[in-house]
């Protein structure tokens, strides 16, 4: 009979263990309360191109490819990243992982935001963060009619950034407009930055305008008790992001805690926004719609009770935000977290794995082994 064998160093209530199990390659009953929501960055995947072999393994494990489960096992992609349309990213990512997602599978930084937007459906915003207007179609995707870019902003007053030119390729798709007279009612924030220093400098701007206006100043705004015109929206709180270099990479989060400084700085106020991503409630009580929806789409009883694993490499975000949310936690040595060294989380997850799959199969077997099936 083959057999996977596998182990798994974790942090129990216990205490560090070590244990060792097995997930025979016959088929193993269905635990019916079970089900998964995964991290891409550091758990899926390690940098833009490279998918962990072990992900593809576990996906066509829950998917019920490979036998072993007599049905599959419901799961969901929550990740920090965005800056495509939904839709696009799903097809790359059901293309790379070799597994074909549905809608309710994938729930981006800024997905969670389509529905709060709504109100700006039909005023101007600005959109930031991405490569070339990606992140324009995402907000044209989500219904907004007005969304504007940086590369607009530029393309209209150049002297608004004068450290910025702009490429034949950003001329192309730039639309610039007379935005003296343009009010913007929020700044949406929907993946990193791909220029700091222009895009602070643009929020700062609108922060402290008139009405939203490009160019003004508004009476009263460095003062608590004059609140501003523009809203501002951020959609990722990573501090930190594993790609294929060795060693994490700057996120949104830190570009946040730039922006708050500086804002600090000039205004001597408290920056306002509102954010979402992980670990914030508003993503997890979305992400749990999502898994329900996907229930529902699979012929399976969406109210019933689930027993959801996070798992993530960022005890920040993942582990924090599953922890609160009510859910178990698996952290993964492949992306932010290392504990090479004995390093201790900031927030403790159910266990540590070496991987997802071996975080995976340490779950089906813990809840076999309780008796929910």
């Amino acid at each position: 009979m083959l057999r996977s064998t596998w182990s798994v160093r974790g942090l129990l209530t216990a205490g560090q263990i070590s244990c060792t199990r097995s997930l025979h390659s016959k088929s193993t009953p269905f635990p019916n309360k079970l089900a998964f929501a995964f991290d891409i960055d550091g758990v899926l995947k390690q940098g833009h191109h490279n998918v962990l072999p072990q992900a593809k393994r576990v996906l066509k494990l829950l998917s019920g490819e490979d036998g072993r489960l007599t049905k599959p096992i419901p799961f969901l992609l929550i990740t920090n990243g965005g800056g495509v349309p939904d839709e696009e990213r799903r097809a790359a990512l059901s293309s790379e992982l070799g597994i074909q997602l549905t809608e309710n599978q994938l729930v981006q930084s800024h997905t969670p935001i389509k529905e709060y937007v709504d109100k700006y459906r039909d005023k101007p915003v600005l959109v930031l963060g991405g490569k070339g207007e990606s992140c324009r179609r995402v907000a044209e995707s989500y219904g907004l009619k007005y969304p504007y870019i940086p590369q607009d902003i530029i393309a209209w007053k150049p002297s608004i950034w004068d450290r910025t030119e702009l490429t034949d390729e950003e001329r192309g798709f730039a639309r610039p407009e007379d935005f003296s007279q343009i009010p913007f009612s929020a700044a949406l924030m929907f993946h990193d930055s791909h220029d700091w220093g222009r895009d602070i400098t643009l929020m700062l701007d609108l922060m402290s305008s008139h009405r939203g206006i490009f160019g003004t100043r508004r009476e009263g705004h460095d003062r608590a008790d004059v609140k501003g015109d523009v809203e501002l929206v951020f959609s990722n709180a990573d501090v930190e992001w594993r790609s294929d270099w060795p060693i994490p990479r700057l996120g949104q989060g830190a570009f946040r805690l730039s922006l708050e400084s500086i804002y600090k700085s000039t205004t001597g106020l408290q920056l306002p926004y509102k954010q979402f991503g992980k670990p914030f409630k508003a993503t997890y009580d979305f992400s749990e719609l999502m898994l329900r929806r996907y229930l529902k789409e699979v012929g399976r009883d969406p109210e019933g009770e689930l027993n959801v694993y996070m798992v993530g490499d960022n005890p920040l975000s993942d582990i924090d935000g599953a922890n609160r949310h009510g859910w178990s936690s698996i952290l993964v040595r492949t992306g932010v977290f290392h504990d090479t060294h004995g390093e201790v989380p900031s927030h403790k997850p159910t266990i540590i794995a070496d991987d997802v799959e071996k975080g995976v199969e340490w779950a089906i077997q813990e809840e076999l082994r309780k008796g929910n099936l």
